[in-house]
Order: C-alpha cells, then sequence, then structure tokens
C-alpha cells in the first residue's frame, strides 16, 4: 500500500486495527459526510499490509501522547501496534481458527497466547478448550511468570508458521477485512450503519453484499433458532419489544410472536395499541436492544442463527 495516505485513508486504517467496539465508538463523534467519505475509503481498500498499519497506528499514538488526558486512547492504539505486539496474527482470526492453532500445544505455551490477546478473545478461546484442561490453562495465565522475551519471539515465530501453512482454510484477508468492518457497522448506531453501507453499495455492490451478509440486523429475527430468541424475549420488556414490531415485517412479527408466551404477547398488543405514533430512532434503537442481545450470546458461543440465517434477504 502507498506511504502518501490521506488522513481520512489513516483513519480507515486505525478503524479496522482497533477492533469493533472502539472502532464503532470512534465513528460517533463524525459528521454524516465524513462518516460517507471514511466508509466509502474502507469499502474501496484492498489489503492493508502489517507495516502501513503499524506506521498508521504509531503516527496516531505519536499525536496522542501531546495531548492531555489521553491514556485510555493511548493504550487502546498501543494494544494494537502490530510492531510490538507478539501474536499479532491472531487478532483477525475467529476463535475456531485460533482454537485449531493451539489445540495440542503445551497448556504453558496455550497460556501465554491468551495473555497477550484482548480479554473477549482470550475468554471465547478458553471456552472452546476442551473442558478438562480449561482449569490447568487459567491457572497458569494467573500464576505463571512472563518467559524472557527471546523465548516469546521463538514461540511467536513458531505460531506464525503454523497459521501461514494453514493457508486457505483460514479465511481470506478480505474475508477478515469484511467481517472487521461487520462488527464495526454492528456496534455503530442505524444511521452510521446506513450511511456507510450506502457508499459501499454504490462503490462496490459486490462488497456491500459481502459486508451485509456477515452483519446481524433486524429483519435477521426471522431466521434466528426459536430457543434463542425465546431466552432474548424473556429477559425484554414488552414496551421494547412492542416499539420493535411498529416497522417489522410480518416474517419476523410472527417468529416474535410464536416465541412469546401467551401472556407476553397479550401485553405486547396492549403495549402496541397503547404507543401510538414514535420516531423511527426510537423503533429502531429498541430493534438493536433486540439485535445486540442476539450478538451477545452469538459472541459467546450460543447458537444462534439458523441454517437459513446467513442466506436471508438483504433489507
Amino acid at each position: 500500500m502507498r506511504d502518501n495516505l490521506t488522513t481520512k485513508e489513516k483513519v480507515a486504517v486505525l478503524l479496522l486495527n482497533i477492533g469493533a467496539e472502539a472502532a464503532g465508538e470512534v465513528l460517533q463523534n463524525f459528521g454524516e459526510n465524513e462518516i460517507a467519505e471514511i466508509g466509502e475509503i474502507i469499502g474501496r481498500m484492498r489489503n492493508v499490509d502489517e507495516d502501513t498499519s503499524a506506521k498508521v497506528l504509531n503516527e496516531f499514538v505519536g499525536q496522542f501522547d501531546s495531548w492531555r488526558d489521553s491514556e485510555q486512547i493511548i493504550d487502546v492504539i498501543k494494544d494494537h501496534r502490530p510492531n510490538i505486539m507478539p501474536f499479532i496474527y491472531f487478532k483477525n482470526l475467529i476463535t475456531e481458527e485460533i482454537v485449531s492453532i493451539i489445540t495440542g500445544e503445551h497448556p504453558q505455551l496455550i497460556s501465554l497466547v491468551l495473555s497477550y490477546l484482548d480479554a473477549k478473545q482470550s475468554a471465547d478461546v478458553v471456552a472452546q478448550m476442551p473442558e478438562e484442561s480449561r482449569s490447568d490453562i487459567i491457572n497458569r495465565m494467573a500464576t505463571s511468570s512472563s518467559p524472557p522475551i527471546q523465548i516469546i519471539k521463538q514461540i511467536d515465530e513458531l505460531l506464525e508458521a503454523k497459521v501461514l501453512s494453514l493457508g486457505d482454510r483460514l479465511d481470506t484477508p478480505n474475508e477478515r477485512k469484511f467481517r472487521t468492518i461487520a462488527e464495526i457497522l454492528n456496534k455503530a448506531d442505524s444511521m452510521t450503519e446506513k450511511t456507510i453501507m450506502q457508499r459501499i453499495k454504490e462503490e462496490n455492490p459486490e462488497i456491500a453484499k459481502e459486508i451485509k451478509t456477515l452483519m446481524f440486523v433486524f429483519e435477521d429475527v426471522a431466521y434466528v433458532e426459536d430457543k434463542a430468541l425465546r431466552k432474548v424475549l424473556s429477559e425484554t420488556n414488552s414496551t421494547t419489544i412492542a416499539m420493535c414490531l411498529k416497522t417489522a415485517s410480518e416474517e419476523v412479527r410472527g417468529k416474535m410472536y410464536k416465541n412469546m408466551s401467551k401472556r407476553m404477547g397479550d401485553m405486547v398488543k396492549e403495549e402496541q395499541e397503547l404507543l401510538g405514533p414514535k420516531p423511527l430512532a426510537e423503533v429502531e434503537a429498541a430493534q438493536k436492544e433486540i439485535v445486540d442481545s442476539l450478538s451477545k450470546m452469538e459472541a459467546e458461543g450460543e447458537t444462534v442463527r439458523g441454517s437459513g440465517g446467513d442466506s436471508g434477504p438483504l433489507v
């Protein structure tokens, strides 16, 4: 990738490197036009190599260092700088890929790797490890001291070679990038998501379709497993559910009522009669609450989307 990136291109690289949750928060601070431009850049970007990511992140760290009260921002970026972080190649792998790579390794090595991943990623990996080894791994993470830098470097190189040897069995760089963009947009508010997706669609409809497939939107509720939906609805108040249904398709409406108790269904119908006209933003916020709950369950390893979930209609 070229060295003379524009400021907005650098912001796009930053967003693709700091994780979905942090990126979603950053986007809230931009105006609609800026979001649209950055979204367009993200949509047309191809592979961002590690050197480019390192240069951009280092530049942001240098700028933040001169600001007051910026310690948290500096920590976020430093935690994602490829040139100082071992096991950086795990950052964009999905949980199942990481598990397949470290399975069979010594628990001490596994605990070392997990100590360098962010907390959520580490927890997701531990949850998928064999039950009999989880306690040992976590105990080693808590009690073991860090080995010498040279040893860490050797382990880092060993595992990187293992990752490279898997080749096509892992997501391609573009697939990982699209997955990251989808996660960022899922964290962003509805207006931000719509603005960015519209610009990406105008620039490259195929990329927009790939990203949309990876996103979890409210209409995907039609394809959610009944057990997962029942759990979420049982933990959601009737007013929120009634608000969600104001713009829901018949398919989603039927799915949700099917998974409510008769008592809850009657309460929701009564709430709908009392609600009256509501701003679209309030309806979308209620729908996002349902989607966020389902996304959290999915991230924790629970089965959420059924066999048709990823091939449902684009909305």
